[in-house]
């Protein structure tokens, strides 16, 4: 079922929402949620969008900014919070546990990071919620959870912990459980000479880790609806709109989180 929206008074060929033939019915949308898809649709002058991904494509090669390689390509990123690290102690709280405990077996110098940009009242942090195919062709929906601060000797650069939590999609549903986790480590000091970071991922989770990822992506997830109606939550920027890893998702689970 397509759910139509004006768009001009003189168009009268409303856009629909593209979704794959499995995806949710539009209709069990809300309507902001509609309108935020539909609007997320109108695809940007070719050739700026060319521009600006070659720009991004440099940033990325070069380290600077926010965005590493795992945390937005592969991925399309359909809606972005930002979190206040002086208010949101509560949506922190599960996420130092865990990363004791998937770092339990990393070099010293890797939990030594971690503990220290955890605890570190200048850091800052948004919440990436994504849609994934990935290369096995398994598709996810899920969040990334990213944190980091400014290199003391040069603001253009970033210490980054990014943890990644994936819900997988299974004969077009999901049904709210961690199936895919990665922990990303990444210090400037490490990464900048070499690319190099340290990497925790899972795709089966003994009982234990299964509990912290869960109640990490549970309260992840009661946030996101908490916010997605609070205009001051919403990370925009214009550039967004010609940078290919944000747009609209390509489908919708069944039963998704993120409605």
């Amino acid at each position: 079922m397509n759910i139509a929206l004006p768009t001009k008074p003189h168009d009268t060929t409303p856009p629909v929402l593209e979704l794959d033939e499995t995806s949710l019915d539009p209709s069990d949308l809300s309507l902001p949620a509609l309108m935020r898809e539909l609007n997320l649709q109108q695809r940007p002058s070719w050739l700026l969008a060319k521009l600006m991904n070659a720009l991004e494509k440099k940033r990325q090669a070069k380290g600077l900014g926010w965005s590493r390689a795992w945390n937005k390509y592969g991925l399309t990123v359909f809606r972005t919070h930002t979190q206040d690290i002086s208010t949101d102690a509560d949506y922190f709280a599960p996420l130092s546990p865990m990363v004791t405990r998937f770092l339990a077996d990393a070099p010293a110098c890797y939990q030594d990071f971690a503990a220290g940009l955890l605890a570190d009242p200048e850091r800052m942090a948004f919440t990436f919620y994504h849609i994934n195919t990935a290369e096995n062709g398994r598709q996810y929906e899920g969040l990334t959870l990213s944190l980091g601060r400014r290199v003391t000797d040069d603001k253009t650069k970033r210490d980054r912990l990014d943890l990644i939590l994936e819900d997988e999609r299974e004969d077009g549903r999901v049904d709210g459980m961690v199936d895919r986790l990665r922990l990303y480590i990444c210090p400037w000091s490490a990464y900048g000479p070499d690319r190099s970071f340290h990497l925790c991922e899972r795709t089966v989770l003994p009982a234990d880790e299964l509990r912290l990822a869960q109640e990490c992506y549970q309260r992840c997830v009661a946030k996101y609806h908490e916010w997605k109606s609070d205009e001051s939550r919403q990370w925009s920027h214009w550039s967004a709109r010609y940078i290919d890893y944000f747009g609209p998702r390509q489908f919708i689970p069944q039963n998704s989180s993120f409605i």
